[in-house]
């Protein structure tokens, strides 16, 4: 039986390096994410990876894939409305801190790329 885990993603970039760089890890990373069976049962973006869930976001259509096949898409509330993305958000919806806490204290794993 495969682990139930959860993901979080607080930046555009995946690593360390130059911002082509590390913005083209990212999005491998949610692309081959959205590609597996065993799906997380969420994935939240907060900090500057708020910005992923927005208009122009070379990840939308994984993320609307993964939002598709039943995986909960959630931006940090306090982040979207700080880099005012309220009405650029194009895929998943926004959550409170409580709901992080609540989801990442009851997760079995959690994924930081």
């Amino acid at each position: 039986m495969a682990q139930t885990y959860d993901v979080v993603i607080k930046g555009t970039g995946m690593g360390i390096g130059e911002q082509a760089l590390i913005d083209n890890l990212m999005n491998g990373f949610i692309h081959t994410l959205a590609q597996r069976e065993n799906l997380p049962a969420h994935v939240i973006f907060y900090g500057e990876g708020a910005k992923l869930t927005t208009k122009g976001s070379p990840c939308l259509e994984d993320l609307k894939e993964l939002e598709k096949k039943g995986v909960k898409i959630l931006s940090c509330g306090i982040c979207v409305d700080y880099y005012e993305l309220t009405d650029h958000l194009e895929v998943g919806g926004t959550t409170t801190m409580a709901e992080v806490v609540e989801i990442l204290t009851n997760s079995n794993l959690i994924v930081e790329p």
